[in-house]
């Protein structure tokens, strides 16, 4: 062992923690047999940066083959997350397009700092806003959102399910919309743009705490998916997710719903939890074609576990 090499025992630390990093990622691959697997498969970021770090050690030690090994998870890792700063394949919004900004911010129930979200909003003057974790106390407090935002429908719960949509633009057929097997509300309507008319649906899908609320929000995916792809006009669909992309039943979802992520080609833009170097990407802002996203941006805290994001988009 040579000066300033790692000692035999943190060697042998970082080849267990290949192996064992190595099984995890590969069973991320088969979520469908436990939840643990499934949210694993949210964090493929998370497992790059332990590679790496095994990486780095393996190869000061000198550990070739080892340090090989580190390299080929790390790079397994990050296949899927690379493609995500690539420059969107999508459309962009025409020159002369009617622009629409839409912000959507999970604010967390117990939060109390109602007055930096309210900054948020008077600062970006987005046309559409999208909260969720709504209680009776948020809708106190954010009663001047109303006179400037004249189209609103606002769901509030004292749990963690409350909804609240908000519009300069001509909102009609403001609705709940109860979404899989457990009757979780979620906000659609009409939006009458320039270009003609949108559904805009605000969605919450239960958070897969354990194997019932995994397969429950699951059942949640399909029936929004079935809905979106059921209609006959655009659709975007804001929220938090509670699934990253990279998840399989997001995928499912957004393949059944034919959408696309407004966050293509400006990176993963990592959402929950609001801490640096820990987040995953789990609150978003879909649309259908013929919709176009431009300008995604992941907001600075508002004092919830989440991140507000939003996004500018067109009908044409």
């Amino acid at each position: 062992m040579t000066a300033g090499s790692p000692s035999p025992a943190i060697l042998r630390l970082a080849q267990s923690f290949v192996v064992l990093l190595g099984i995890a990622l590969a069973g991320t691959r088969f979520g469908e047999l436990h939840v643990v697997l499934d949210n694993l498969s949210n964090f493929p970021l998370h497992f790059a940066a332990a590679f790496l770090a095994c990486f780095l050690v393996l190869a000061i030690a000198g550990s070739r083959r080892w340090a090989f090994l580190a390299a080929t998870g790390l790079t397994a890792s990050l296949v899927p997350v690379v493609p995500w700063y690539f420059p969107a394949t999508e459309p962009q919004p025409s020159a002369d397009a009617n622009i629409v900004e839409i912000l959507v911010s999970n604010v967390y129930v117990d939060n109390p700092e109602h007055a930096k979200l309210i900054r948020l909003i008077e600062a970006e003057l987005p046309d559409v806003v999208g909260l969720i974790e709504v209680n009776s106390r948020w809708l106190r407090e954010l009663e001047s959102l109303r006179s400037k935002y004249p189209f609103h429908f606002e769901v509030p719960d004292e749990a963690t399910i409350g909804l609240a949509l908000y519009s300069r633009l001509p909102l009609s057929n403001a609705r709940i919309l109860r979404v899989g097997e457990t009757g979780t509300p979620a906000i659609a309507a009409t939006m009458e743009l320039p270009d003609g008319e949108i559904e805009i649906i605000l969605a919450h899908p239960l958070s897969p705490i354990d194997a019932d609320y995994a397969r429950h929000r699951n059942a949640q995916f399909l029936a929004l998916g079935r809905y979106v792809r059921g209609l006959n006009r655009p659709v975007v669909l804001a929220g938090d997710l509670n699934a990253t992309m990279w998840n399989r039943n997001y995928r499912k979802f957004a393949e059944l719903g034919r959408l696309h992520n407004a966050r293509a080609g400006h990176g993963i833009g990592p959402t929950w939890p609001a801490v640096p170097l820990l987040g995953v990407p789990i609150d978003h802002i879909l649309g259908t074609a013929p919709i176009r996203f431009r300008n995604f941006h992941v907001r600075e805290s508002v004092g919830s576990d989440h991140l507000p994001v939003s996004a500018e988009f067109s009908l044409r």
